[in-house]
């Protein structure tokens, strides 16, 4: 294990029970309002993870990308590779994301899930994504073919992506904008911070995760 995975570890020991403790305990609760006239209040917290979840996602679509491009270019299995595993780790933290959206969204708007642009477009990305799995599944006799074919699938589905973030300023959407300014977004700067605190142990842990699964992905590949 590499000093710097090592060290991400130990920050994580930190960083989780300090997250944790700012989210449930130091964050105030939202005034939000919510489903028949009630306040969000204490459900709202669940939106910093279901925020930071859904970014991270993001992220590993964008990665999975441009590690497609790298193959396309170089034709080295280990950019295919690369972008398999953010594949793979964007499917586990979109599933994350919209779980966490739907507790959520049960009291903010009455509905577990509503054909919203946001929740739609989020969604299709997650099919699509899905399908990339598939794919790969049924082409494990021709690793070319598959890996050639499979960047071309993470390439093409990434034009979805800026699609569902701009989704909620495109079209008429009852999804909230985070990205706006404190008075905009609805966040105090204590939500801000709290918020900002979470993607980025969030983000610590998907590296960590991204450092495991690629190494256990690439064992697997030499049996």
């Amino acid at each position: 294990m590499s000093f710097i995975i090592r060290s991400i570890i130990y920050a994580l020991g930190i960083l989780v029970p300090y997250d944790l403790y700012l989210v449930f305990v130091w964050a105030p609760p939202a005034k939000w309002p919510g489903a028949n006239g009630t306040v969000l209040g204490h459900i709202q917290k669940i939106f910093y993870y279901h925020v930071s979840a859904a970014w991270v996602m993001f992220v590993g679509m964008f990665l999975a990308m441009a590690f497609s491009i790298m193959y396309l270019k170089t034709r080295e299995d280990r950019w295919d590779l690369l972008a398999y595993v953010n594949v793979k780790l964007a499917l586990l933290f979109g599933v994350i994301a919209i779980l966490m959206g739907s507790i959520w969204a049960k009291p903010a708007w009455g509905v577990f899930w509503t054909w919203d642009p946001r929740l739609t477009t989020m969604a299709v990305a997650l099919l699509y994504y899905a399908g990339y799995m598939t794919v790969r599944g049924m082409m494990e006799d021709d690793p070319q073919a598959r890996a050639r074919i499979s960047s071309y699938i993470a390439i093409v589905g990434f034009l979805n992506v800026p699609a569902t973030f701009l989704s909620i300023r495109l079209w008429r959407s009852i999804h909230p904008v985070i990205i706006e300014g404190s008075e905009k977004s609805g966040l105090s700067p204590q939500m801000q911070f709290v918020l900002w605190i979470t993607l980025a142990t969030v983000v610590l842990l998907y590296i960590v995760l991204h450092y495991f699964t690629y190494r256990m992905e690439m064992f697997g590949d030499t049996k």
